[in-house]
């Protein structure tokens, strides 16, 4: 008798605590992709200037513009959803990149 008296308190508890931690991990995924798509415009920066330092390390000089590394070094760039400002002084000079998504 004292057992069943337990069970039905227990029960409906449990069932609680699992939906709380339902909650709790599809708040947390959402705040996951939120901030992974925030750090996307500065990973492809940063893919734009190893291109860059390749570059340079195999040909000596860094790469005029960004057709250039897409053509030949299979950079591929998201023209739609970002824009890439590409500024280069000299050739023996790191190229200035900054990456910014459309629309923000």
């Amino acid at each position: 008798m004292y057992k069943n008296k337990i069970y039905k308190w227990v029960q409906p508890f449990l069932l609680i605590i699992i939906i709380i931690i339902a909650v709790v991990s599809v708040i947390s995924m959402d705040e996951f992709w939120k901030r992974s798509n925030d750090a996307q415009p500065e990973r492809i920066k940063e893919a734009i200037e190893r291109a860059c330092v390749q570059c340079y390390a195999l040909e000596g000089s860094y790469p005029p513009d960004l057709e250039y590394l897409s053509e030949y070094y299979g950079l591929i760039l998201n023209e739609d959803k970002y824009f890439y400002y590409y500024e280069i002084f000299a050739s023996n000079v790191m190229p200035y990149v900054e990456v910014y998504e459309r629309g923000s």
